[in-house]
């Protein structure tokens, strides 16, 4: 049996800054699909450097990772971006988009993304699972997990299923198709690094949100499960 093949579609870096102190985004993933026991060859895509797969072939399935950019930014690799998920879709080469690449999924495939006037959703959110499918397993009725967002999806492509939501966001788990999942949260995030970007944010968040956030650092998350639900979708297993 051969190894599994993820490309990770790297749609940001983290901060030079901040590179002494946290992994970057390939590395948190492979942190956290390790801890989750997924054992796969990653390749990863620095979509910002203009490296793209040549074939959509050359893997067996894609994941994503936020982005600072929004959908509506039409920067020319979100462009290229989009041509990839129509291409990845239309295969049906399973596609896990995270936050930024839940939205572009969303936005390629004749969804609505938005700048919500909600404002930002960041910390530990709690989400209510909406409807169960056969790989969302260890299943959960509810669960906790990072995020770090203002935009939002806002209207579903047709045949979307919402499978999970919370009262900040409610499209935040949609399995647009039978291959391509968007989940709004960030499983890769542990709690130090989203500490860090909720003070690096609070010029821009109100007293109480920011407060909030840091207040529901403390609950526990569930990281692990929704890689493991990840791994499961993407088909992780059965190569």
């Amino acid at each position: 049996m051969s190894r599994y093949r993820l490309g990770l579609l790297q749609c940001d870096e983290v901060p030079d800054d901040l590179r002494h102190r946290f992994d970057d985004y390939p590395d948190m993933f492979a942190g956290v699909f390790a801890k989750a026991g997924v054992d796969i060859e990653w390749r990863n895509y620095n979509l910002l450097d203009g490296v793209f797969p040549k074939s959509i072939n050359e893997v067996n399935g894609f994941i994503t990772t936020g982005a600072r950019a929004g959908v509506y930014d039409k920067l020319p690799w979100y462009l290229e971006l989009r041509k990839l998920i129509r291409a990845i879709d239309g295969a049906k080469i399973p596609l896990v988009g995270i936050c930024f690449g839940h939205q572009a999924i969303a936005d390629t495939l004749g969804g609505e993304v938005i700048n919500s006037p909600k404002g930002w959703g960041i910390g530990v959110y709690e989400n209510e699972t909406k409807s169960a499918t056969s790989w969302m397993f260890p299943l959960k009725s509810s669960f906790n997990v990072p995020v770090c967002h203002q935009d939002q999806v806002v209207t579903l492509p047709r045949g979307s299923q919402l499978l999970a939501s919370n009262p900040h966001c409610e499209n935040f788990v949609v399995q647009y198709s039978k291959s391509s999942l968007g989940v709004q949260g960030h499983p890769e995030f542990e709690t130090d690094f989203l500490d860090t970007l909720i003070e690096r944010r609070r010029e821009f968040l109100p007293n109480d949100t920011a407060a909030k956030a840091h207040e529901s650092l403390k609950t526990p998350h569930d990281n692990v499960t929704i890689i493991r639900w990840i791994a499961n979708f993407l088909r992780i297993g059965t190569y």
